[in-house]
């Protein structure tokens, strides 16, 4: 009986380090599909929401403009992110005006499932844009060796990549990544516009398997059980 007991345990055991050492590659950032939107006027303190099939648990954005002037507002829904300023006022080219939207993404600290960035490449997504003044996308991590890194964005639709060598690699376990953060700004004019973002990824990233958690979970509960 004490045989049967020990190899069950040990089959469970690698099936649970398995099952752990096991990820998805999901890559995505922010699939863009929940529907969810703020704006400078109406939800000023920023709106918070859960993700799914996103390497992160969770998504807090907000959006703010400089002066009353123009209001901005973010919509989600349908794959896309959008971007809309609206003038209110009287135009401004001034570089002081400006309008941010600005998105922090966090992992599952609950359930300890962390991004693994061990294999990262770069974060990639597309844009269309039709905001005249300058566009800029700035990404930063908490640990990042180089700090937050942005870059202008030109042309009236791309793509932007954020390499690991922009950040200069993470002092932080890449194992176990913590929160990062995107803002998009807009300064130098409060004319009406938009940008629409699109298949923001991190490539080469992965997330712990859903499984992984609940079957080591079992295995410490079974094993406290026999030694009982």
């Amino acid at each position: 009986m004490r045989n049967t007991t020990f190899i069950s345990s040990v089959v469970l055991s690698v099936a649970c380090v398995s099952a752990a050492n096991a990820t998805v590659v999901y890559d995505t950032i922010d699939p863009f599909t929940d529907a969810a939107s703020d704006s400078s006027a109406t939800a000023p303190n920023g709106v918070t929401s859960t993700l799914t099939g996103s390497i992160y648990e969770s998504r807090f954005m907000r959006t703010r403009t400089s002066s009353s002037a123009s209001s901005s507002s973010i919509t989600i829904g349908s794959g896309s992110m959008v971007f809309g300023v609206t003038r209110v006022g009287a135009a401004s080219t001034s570089s002081g005006v400006n309008q941010t939207a600005e998105f922090d993404y966090f992992p599952d600290y609950t359930n300890g499932l962390y991004p693994n960035f061990t294999n990262f490449t770069s974060i990639t997504f597309n844009f269309a844009s039709n905001f005249d003044g300058i566009l800029k996308c700035k990404i930063s991590f908490f640990d990042a060796v180089n700090g937050p890194v942005e870059k202008t964005m030109t042309g009236a639709s791309g793509s932007m990549t954020f390499s690991l060598a922009d950040f200069g690699g993470f002092g932080e376990n890449t194992a176990a990544m913590d929160a990062m953060n995107i803002t998009f700004t807009r300064s130098g004019s409060n004319a009406s516009g938009s940008l629409t973002i699109t298949n923001l990824v991190a490539n080469g990233a992965s997330i712990p398997a859903p499984g992984a958690i609940a079957l080591l979970g079992a295995a410490g509960l079974v094993g406290s059980r026999r030694r009982r």
